[in-house]
């Protein structure tokens, strides 16, 4: 048989065919996901109204001074707030890109406010999840203001993009020949929700991001440079790091990074005169770029960096006080590392953060599981620095983590802002980069690659966490941060509605129905409500409207909502005549209300600071006064957390030394010149929880002190020092109200106090979050009070 001996060019022109194909097939990897990306991006820009994102509208007002004053802002200097104390780099940026558009607006303007933000803010959900009111000026095309900000927002989501690529390509860096660990990489911050959010929002955290991201390349680029440490090392990483100190001033900690990449690679190559040279580079390089910001802030607050000013104008902690609370607020900053958007008061659901937990959990666990599979197998570990030169870059991904949970960790010591996941972008490609490979190192679904290390091909998982991840950033956008900002639903006019009327509110607005979701609900629980609106008018301005459960027996107001309609998404003013839509909202029973007890729920509309409009029923033209009553209902307790059964049952811990479990009036209407003992019912939480005294304050309706007690249980006879793990004591307070009138409606506030230091302690939720430093019992009425 003859043989063919195939031609060494035809060889080499396969194999380069092969590789020019393979490298085709890595770059539509991340086409795809940089162009999901792109998409992504857009749809939050668009659905985010403007200046919601976190201190998106201070931002914007940097921007609009580079281009309205031709100047740096300085810190205090304008009557409103802007981002003064960053550097310039981003804020210039978009200046140019937005320096032609003419807003019509001063820096300082201010959108309308809606005042009742943020209501119940940990929850889930869109009740009032907007800080400012908006306008058909928002809209789509978008002009003036709402141009500017959006193509500022474009910037941003560049430099996002520019991120997931660094992401890619210092993961192809590492692994050459396996360009699915690149791509799975990238997911991590491609669809992060919370990165996504910032990318399509004005900020400089995503500058930042990106200066992190490029100095993160260039460190891994040299150790695998063969030439070493030449000396234009120091020029690039000293333009990097210039660069870095003008995106943002936590970037600083960077630098020990650089260090280390500079030195790990000197001493491999002993060559530590070039180590030298380098480091000087970057040090001239860095200061020609970046020196001129510093040295500006010396001579306009006396310290280069602004930061003292900064804590002047916006508060500051002492480190040495806030170690425990830090502590506390870590998960707050991992839950905003992947998504809590705006500022905070819209999360994601708790699944969602325990699951994204577990995920790096597992990714930890894989660095463990490959060194104990190595051991038990006797193979050399592709964890070990002698057989894989992956380590050291592995190494100096993780040192970077290390460094900017640092800088988070530092900046919750000394900021009451500090619990925010957006200041560990820096670190987010390492930390992305890190968790798949994690991941990997399990093995799962792969197939053998066949190197010296029978490392797994990853297609299997790339595919599980991209589109996992693109899911998850869908569901954010979609399930949660759309509804947050939209407006109520519409109903048709032959709909049939549940309790049919036809209620007048002076000429603005008619009630053509309602439901009552309960007739009996447990204190602490919530009432939902659905009032059925049809616009008859236009509004000339913005009215209110409120929610009232009023106590039967002493006429006094158990629980309040007052909000703008749709949840704070449609106020009347944009209301305009044939509108009909649906207004879904819950009014919480205090958990401290006086049980049992039957209560009224009423709504109406007003002015604010002014009237409440007039109501009429249309079908007789009855005046209804100015506020329409929806129903009845029963306040039942709330369900008892243990075998004793205690009047007005609860579980209000202080501080984790005592809870309160009960509380009892002698009566709740009272005589101007009666007493009214409250008995309180207390448990230590722990033996001998320290020595504190109650403090007892009844406050008119005006907050003014009326009357005050405070003292050690039992007049000092029975002192909390003496107290056992679960004892439950009663205490009886006689408080005087020989100041009051007839007609008032009385607040009655319970402090627990340290005896020592006479700090209260703060009430503290299931959940770990502080409330108040004080409890909120139910109202009581002197005489015959009229309804409020």
């Amino acid at each position: 048989m003859t043989s063919v001996r195939k031609s060494p060019t035809a060889t080499g022109s396969r194999s380069a065919l092969r590789a020019i194909g393979g490298a085709l097939r890595v770059n539509w990897m991340i086409v795809a996901i940089l162009a999901v990306f792109l998409l992504l991006g857009f749809g939050y820009s668009a659905i985010n109204p403007l200046h919601e994102a976190t201190d998106e509208l201070r931002h914007y007002r940097f921007i609009r001074h580079l281009i309205q004053m031709d100047a740096l802002p300085v810190q205090g200097e304008l009557p409103c707030s802007t981002q003064g104390h960053h550097p310039p780099l981003f804020y210039a940026t978009a200046a140019l890109v937005t320096a032609g558009i003419d807003t019509g607006r001063d820096v300082c303007y201010e959108p309308p406010q809606n005042p009742f933000w943020a209501y119940r803010y940990w929850e889930v959900g869109r009740d009032n999840k907007n800080q400012y009111l908006h306008g058909l000026d928002e809209s789509f095309p978008w002009r003036g203001e709402a141009l500017a900000a959006h193509l500022s927002r474009l910037v941003n989501l560049l430099f996002g993009a520019a991120t997931v690529w660094l992401t890619w390509a210092t993961a192809r860096l590492i692994w050459p020949s396996r360009p699915k660990l690149a791509a799975g990489s990238a997911a991590f911050v491609a669809f992060n929700p919370m990165f996504l959010y910032m990318a399509a929002a004005i900020n400089n955290d995503v500058m930042a991001a990106l200066a992190g991201a490029a100095i993160t390349f260039a460190c891994i680029r040299l150790l695998y440079d063969q030439r070493g440490l030449v000396w234009p090392w120091g020029l690039w990483f000293g333009f990097l790091y210039g660069i870095a100190l003008l995106s943002k001033f936590n970037l600083a900690a960077i630098i020990v990074v650089i260090e280390a990449a500079v030195t790990w690679v000197a001493w491999q190559r002993k060559q530590w005169r070039q180590w030298l040279a380098v480091n000087i580079l970057i040090v001239i390089v860095a200061a020609i770029l970046a020196g001129w910001w510093f040295a500006r802030n010396q001579i306009l607050y006396g310290e280069p960096t602004g930061f003292e000013r900064l804590t002047e104008l916006w508060g500051v902690r002492d480190p040495r006080e806030s170690f425990l609370l830090a502590i506390s607020e870590l998960p707050y900053a991992w839950t905003s590392l992947w998504g809590r958007f705006g500022y905070g008061q819209i999360p994601l659901p708790n699944t969602v953060y325990a699951g994204l937990f577990i995920v790096t959990i597992l990714a930890a666990a894989g660095y463990i599981y490959a060194a104990i599979r190595s051991r038990t197998t006797r193979k050399k570990s592709s964890l070990d620095p002698r057989y894989n030169p992956i380590v050291p870059a592995l190494t100096l991904l993780a040192l970077n983590v290390a460094v900017f949970f640092a800088v988070l960790f530092n900046y919750l010591l000394v900021s009451p802002a500090g619990p925010m996941g957006r200041f560990f972008f820096p670190a987010l490609p390492s930390l992305a980069i890190l968790m798949f490979y994690g991941l990997s190192l399990w093995g799962w679904g792969g197939r053998s690659t066949g190197d010296d290390r029978q490392v797994k091909d990853s297609s299997w998982l790339v595919w599980t966490v991209n589109l996992g991840m693109v899911a998850l950033s869908l569901i954010a956008l979609l399930g949660y941060l759309a509804p947050a900002y939209a407006h109520p639903p519409t109903w048709v006019a032959d709909r049939s509605l549940p309790n049919p009327v036809d209620i007048r509110f002076d000429t603005l607005a008619s009630l053509r129905g309602y439901a009552v979701k309960q007739d009996a609900v447990r204190a602490g629980e919530a009432i939902d409500i659905e009032l059925y609106w049809e616009v008859t008018a236009q509004p000339p301005g913005d009215y209110l409207l409120f929610v009232h459960l009023i106590d039967n027996e002493t006429g006094a107001l158990i629980a309040q909502r007052d909000t703008h309609p749709g949840q704070g998404n449609f106020p009347s003013s944009q209301w305009r005549s044939g509108d009909r839509f649906v207004e879904r909202l819950s009014i919480f029973v205090p958990e401290t209300a006086y049980v049992p007890a039957a209560a009224q729920l009423k709504v109406g509309l007003y002015a604010p600071e002014a009237y409440r409009l007039g109501i009429t029923d249309s079908a007789t033209g009855e005046g209804l006064g100015d506020a329409f009553t929806l129903g009845n209902l029963s306040i039942e307790p709330a369900a008892p957390d243990s075998a004793i059964t205690l009047p007005n049952p609860g579980r209000y811990n202080f501080e984790n030394r005592i809870s309160l479990l009960g509380y009892e009036f002698n009566q709740r209407v009272l005589d101007p010149d009666s007493l009214l003992e409250l008995t309180i019912f207390a448990e230590a939480a722990q033996t001998e929880p320290g020595d504190y005294e109650f403090q007892v304050r009844i406050l008119d309706e005006d907050g003014n002190l009326v009357t005050e007690h405070q003292s050690r249980p039992a007049g000092g006879r029975r002192p909390t020092t003496t107290w056992r793990a679960e004892d439950v004591v009663a205490e009886t307070i006689s408080l005087p109200l020989n100041t009051t009138s007839p007609g008032q409606v009385l607040t009655v506030e319970v402090a627990l106090v340290d005896a020592v230091t006479g700090r209260r302690l703060n009430l503290v939720h299931p959940d770990g979050r502080w409330i108040d430093d004080v409890l909120r019992l139910s109202p009581v009425v002197i005489g015959e009070g009229e309804n409020p």
